[in-house]
């Protein structure tokens, strides 16, 4: 079985953590909250990679790629890997994995060559909208602990950590 996180050794990881910055001026609650944001989004990634992705041949970054193109619709390569949080070559791989599937397809700019824009073809649309509602019904069982209104504070949470950084707090409701 793949690795998953064991309570027990994630507490005593986290005890270590405060010992070892003991009487340092670092925020631990911040740490803390840094860590659990990384291995949360690990968990999902790779559970999502092993009970749902893997029957059709996806990896999380191509599923992402693919939700971002059936969302938004064609669009040229960098604003993708912006999109989707990678870097433009790592895209250029996921892309060219998800051209070989026949799940997108690309094509050059017309003013300028070095463009790429990238589209699902008519079978990554039917691929991904017979996917999604079954992701989402994996990712509702894996939130299942949460309230409604628990799972629409995270959200919200997690938005003002990713707006942040552009000097917006507010959640875009």
């Amino acid at each position: 079985m793949p690795y998953e996180y064991d309570p027990d050794a994630l507490h005593e990881a986290e005890a270590d953590i405060r010992n070892r910055l003991s009487g340092s001026p670092v925020d631990l609650e911040v740490q803390r909250t840094i860590s659990n944001l990384y291995r949360a989004a690990s968990v999902v990634s790779r559970r999502a990679e092993r009970e749902i992705l893997s029957d059709i041949g996806l990896s999380w970054s191509a599923f992402v790629s693919l939700w971002v193109l059936w969302v938004w619709g064609e669009m040229d390569a960098t604003r993708l890997a912006n999109e989707v949080g990678l870097t433009p070559g790592t895209v250029t791989g996921v892309r060219k994995g998800l051209e070989k599937q026949g799940l997108v397809e690309n094509r050059r700019g017309k003013d300028d060559g070095r463009m790429v824009f990238v589209r699902l073809t008519a079978q990554g649309d039917r691929v991904f909208s017979d996917l999604y509602p079954r992701f989402n019904a994996w990712s509702t069982e894996l939130f299942g602990g949460l309230s409604a209104e628990q799972t629409s504070q995270l959200a919200d949470l997690l938005q003002g950590v990713v707006i942040a950084p552009q000097g917006t707090t507010e959640p875009d409701r």
